[in-house]
Parts: C-alpha cells; structure tokens; sequence
C-alpha cells in the first residue's frame, strides 16, 4: 500500500497479483491493466503520479494514475522493493529494484534500452535498505552493519563515494532526512544519528531488551521526529534534540514527552481485556434487557429450558 506524494491517489496491491488504485478526490477506484501471477510485493510513486509496482512473479510494472501500462520489465530475482530516484534535472526518472538484497537494478524511463545493474563486495552481506538523496545518490545499508553511498553519474558508476560500518551485527533499516542533512540507522536494539556532512555518528541509544528486532525507521517531514518500530510491535518515537533556535543539536532525546513505546499485550493480558469486556457486554444487555445472565447465555447458545 502506497500513498501518491500529492496525497490524492493511493495503490493498492493484492495476494492475487493485482493493484487497485484508490483516487481520493472522485471517491473512484480503478484496477490497474498490468495484471501479475503473484502477489504484489512492493510499489512506488514519483512526483508525476507514475507507479512503478513489482511482484513475486519477478516483473515490474509501470503505469499512469489512471492504471493504464507504461512499460512491463522482466527482472531475474524477486524484487524486494521499488523506488523513483534520479539526478536533479531528472528526479524521479529512474526505478530501482532491490534485486533480492544481491544488486540494484537501475532503470531509466528515459533510456529503457540502458539499465544498470549496481553490485557490492560480498563482505557487506544483502542489501536490506536503500534511499536516494542529492543529486543521483544512493545510500545503501547492509546486513551486516555496513553503509555505503555510491553514485549513479556514468563517470562515477561503480565507484564507492563512501563506506563505514556503523552496527556490529546487524544493520536493519536506514532513513534519510533531506531537511536536516542526517542519516537515521537500527539495528543490533540500537538507534544511531549519522551526520551527512562529515558521515560522524553524532548520537546512539539503546533500546530496551522488549524492543525484539528493530525493523523499521521513518522521519517526519521538518526532521524533528524519528521513529523506530521493532517486530514485536513495539513502537518507539524519539524527539530529535535541538541546540540553538534553527540549529540542530541532532540527538535522539528519550526522555522528551513524545519519546516512549507502544507495546503489544501480552499473551495473559490480551485474554484478561477479551473476559473483561465479553462480561461489560453481557452485563449491559442483561440489565437493558432485564433477564438472568443464564437466560441470557441460553438464548444465544440456542439451548432450550427442559421442564
């Protein structure tokens, strides 16, 4: 599931291997004409309302707002995600495909007879997360705690433009954050602030031992706000600490009002809520209704009095 940047239009993938894009202001929704044989996986939007959408049968569509097929593109390994990407004069031309965490697969709605395939040392370990930033930039976070960023300029194709390892085990997500010129990482129940200008880790905080694997970063929009979810659903919003009015200390501040944690129930305490409200309920209709709670019982279990 996929929002369009204007807000307007949202995709919609199913198991089945077809998209539904939903149109926000006509209230109207339409299926899209690039049909797949298995499920839809991953998608996204650029700035046009173009869609470019991959699944498990190893295709990537591409298509207007209006569902209608741009271009269809065989790829050789599962897709694992799909995003819009480019130079400056250019944004938004080039799709990339996370080729099964082994490469990125580049291609430019521009040039379709040109796609690159952009491969890393074997040290790194697959790709789990990758975002494009600057002008024809790509930032790639590996399983293995290692961040590389590397160009898409043909005069630079294939060259490092820069590497460190900033998890020790495991690296899972990384987000980028245009406005204040930051990178976010997880991994290994840690959360690192990375600045851009000088590539320095410039804040840390571990998580507690509830928060399982962390899975997943996201930014809000003025760079304020980091939050971080772990696969226990556990959710953890952080308050970016600011120095000077309009400058940016950049650290993760927990102890702010916003920062803390959503934790799932656990096992006994889901049962617990589940009795509690079955017995508000028949409380209420026992008393609305004036009968005995057996009454009550008998009558929606279907038994029947015996004389």
């Amino acid at each position: 599931m996929r929002w369009a940047p204007s807000g307007d239009l949202l995709a919609l993938g199913t198991a089945k291997g077809a998209l539904l894009i939903f149109n926000q202001k006509t209230g109207k929704k339409k299926e899209a004409s690039g049909r797949h044989k298995r499920r839809i996986v991953c998608g996204d939007w650029n700035e046009n309302d173009t869609l470019a959408y991959a699944s498990e049968d190893r295709q990537i569509t591409i298509c207007r707002a209006d569902g209608e097929t741009i271009d269809q593109v065989k790829v050789k390994c599962r897709p694992q995600s799909v995003s819009f990407g480019g130079k400056q004069n250019a944004q938004g031309s080039i799709v990339s495909v996370n080729m099964e965490g082994r490469t990125i697969l580049l291609y430019n709605l521009l040039e379709k007879d040109n796609a690159l395939e952009l491969a890393f040392q074997a040290r790194y370990g697959n790709i789990v997360s990758y975002r494009w930033f600057g002008d024809g930039y790509i930032m790639a976070g590996f399983s293995s705690g290692f961040v590389v960023v590397i160009s898409t300029h043909m005069h630079e194709i294939g060259r490092e433009q820069y590497c460190a390892k900033f998890h020790d085990d495991q690296l899972r997500d990384i987000a980028h954050c245009p406005v204040t010129n930051r990178v976010a990482c997880c991994g290994d129940k840690c959360v690192k602030l990375i600045d851009m200008d000088d590539w320095k880790e410039i804040s840390a905080h571990v998580l507690d031992k509830e928060a399982s694997t962390l899975d997943s970063l996201a930014w809000a929009d003025d760079g304020k706000i980091l939050s971080v979810s772990s696969r226990s659903g556990c959710l953890y919003t952080f308050v970016i600490r600011s120095g000077n009015e309009g400058n940016f200390a950049g650290r993760l501040d927990p102890h702010s009002v916003v920062a803390g944690a959503l934790r799932p129930l656990p096992a006994h305490g889901m049962v617990a809520l589940v009795v509690t409200l079955v017995t508000l309920l028949l409380s209420g209709a026992c008393w609305h209704l004036e009968v005995g709670v057996s009454d009550l019982l008998r009558a929606l279990l279907g038994a029947s009095e015996i004389a």
